[in-house]
């Protein structure tokens, strides 16, 4: 877990880096905006294909295959391979013929001669041309994310880990080129950036094969049938109604933020990304390592083992992600003015952010705990109840965001995703307890409680701070400085010392984590 944590902390930071610089050289704008959208559409099919139904499906089947030598599992993956590159290679085709037909439609009709030509018709035509361009970082992300998948099975979970940098790196490297050296415009920067998109993705996909093949995996179109296939499309094909329901339902709340105005896209955006980075070191981190241990377990019919596994990763994902959250909502603008306010992000930019990040901040530990069960609906092939927990979590996340967005714009967007992640999180706790009543029990409520505890303490102390702070440097730049390094470090310690102080089930292991990462560190 620690070599996962490590690695996906430099990942989230090298991003953190990458999104520093793209509000620095894009600013809030129609060019940010449009990239923005077009990066959304090819990784929510890497989030269905790539790394979460086929994924899900994927993993416990290879399990099995892999208890009977390396040769059958690989046999195995050049099937899935082969299937999935030419899924998304189609998929992938169509969806340029659309967008490309989307942008010569509104050049012709909305941006004639008399036609609409306010800026939000602009911003569509855009994202729609660079939609076409970026679609083949698709296909290869997705065979990247199902090689790591093989990768985790096998116990290697460094390089997949790292490979997740190089896209940082390849757009890092294009904003150097194009914003502070070549000094390009917003709008002509964002196709130096779509071309350091697929630099990072072709980059990525080397890695993995690079890693693989050392393993001793060869590509092959294989030939007659290979056991295990009819299991993963059993598997697969509830799943993707699941994950598709979740991907749609973010791409609904993007488009509602992309047709409000020209600030949406942005501010949602940035807000996101800061909410992902806990995510990413804590939350994906867990169900990356526990997903595999519980599928296993279930495969060896290990009862006691699974529950030991299922609870201990339940709450450790809450007992990191619940002061992430704290730490942001109260903690918001001056990490928005240390990260962002620079370059053609403004003060009124951090502003505009601040609000929509303190409400998806309190996504966190809904958003980390329902993957985490629904990892856990999947290690026991039950992929029915996610998609029907899914479709009501879409229902809600739709109907208050169309609803809310015009009286509170971007803030009812964010609002809706709360309250449809609060849903989400409940009917699949429900559903597993029922599913598996083992799972239950007095022992993860009482974590809860030392969590919620531990993290009141949190927030206390942490805005007395702020509120020093800010007494003594006003809002400026040196303050927001003060409050990440200074206030950040000692919120944390204040609510680990309550929580170990209230003698917290897996204090030993969360010790161990500091004390590993500080010295890697």
């Amino acid at each position: 877990m620690i070599t996962v944590s490590a690695s996906v902390l430099g990942s989230r930071v090298l991003g953190l880096l990458r999104d520093s610089l793209t509000a620095a050289f894009l600013g809030v704008s129609l060019a940010s905006n449009a990239f923005i959208f077009a990066f959304l559409v090819p990784n929510l099919f890497r989030r269905m294909f790539g790394e979460g139904a086929l994924t899900s499906a994927f993993v416990p089947v290879l399990s099995d295959h892999a208890n009977h030598g390396d040769e059958r599992a690989f046999r195995f993956v050049n099937q899935v391979l082969l299937r999935l590159a030419i899924l998304t290679v189609g998929i992938m085709a169509v969806l340029c013929v659309l967008f490309f037909g989307g942008a010569i439609l509104i050049k012709n009709v909305w941006l004639g001669p008399d036609g609409w030509t306010k800026p939000i018709a602009e911003q569509w035509q855009l994202g729609a041309v660079l939609s076409v361009v970026m679609m083949p970082y698709m296909p290869m992300i997705c065979v990247t994310a199902i090689l790591g998948a093989v990768l985790n099975v096998r116990s290697r979970f460094a390089v997949p880990a790292l490979s997740n940098m190089l896209l940082n790196v390849g757009m890092i490297a294009a904003l150097l080129i194009g914003g502070l050296m070549m000094h390009l415009p917003a709008i002509e920067l964002v196709w130096v950036l779509t071309i350091g998109v697929l630099a990072g993705g072709v980059m990525q996909l080397a890695t993995a094969i690079w890693a693989l093949w050392r393993e001793g995996w060869r590509p092959r179109i294989e030939r007659g049938p290979v056991e295990g296939m009819d299991e993963l499309k059993r598997l697969f094909i509830p799943g993707l109604w699941g994950a598709a329901i979740l991907q749609i339902n973010i791409l609904v709340s993007r488009l509602l933020a992309f047709g409000l105005n020209e600030t949406a896209t942005t501010t949602l955006n940035y807000a996101n990304r800061l909410i992902e980075l806990p995510l990413g070191i804590f939350a994906v981190a867990i169900s990356t390592v526990i997903f595999p241990q519980m599928s296993a377990m279930v495969s060896a019919k290990d009862r006691e083992g699974l529950v030991e596994s299922y609870g201990h990763g339940l709450r450790m994902t809450l007992a990191l992600t619940m002061p992430a959250a704290v730490g942001l909502i109260v903690l918001n603008e001056p990490v928005l003015r240390m990260l962002f306010q620079w370059g053609r992000f403004s003060e009124g930019d951090v502003a505009m952010t601040g609000p929509l990040l303190m409400i998806l901040a309190a996504t966190t530990p809904f958003f980390a705990v329902s993957s985490f069960i629904t990892r856990g609906f999947h290690a026991f092939k039950d992929t029915k109840t996610p998609v029907a927990c899914a479709l009501v979590a879409f229902v809600v996340n739709a109907g208050l965001g169309a609803v809310l967005m015009f009286p509170l714009e971007a803030k009812g967007l964010a609002l809706a995703n709360l309250l449809s992640s609060l849903a989400l999180t409940f009917f699949l706790a429900r559903g597993i307890v029922k599913k598996k009543p083992e799972l239950s029990g007095i022992r993860l409520m009482r974590a809860v409680g030392k969590i919620t505890v531990s993290a009141i303490g949190m927030a206390a102390a942490t805005y007395g701070m702020l509120l020093a702070v800010g007494a003594l440097m006003g809002e400026t730049k040196q303050a927001a400085f003060v409050a990440c390094g200074v206030i950040i470090p000692a919120g944390a310690a204040v609510y680990f010392a309550i929580l170990f102080a209230l003698k917290f089930e897996d204090s030993a292991e969360i010790l161990k984590l500091i004390r590993r990462v500080l010295k890697r560190g």
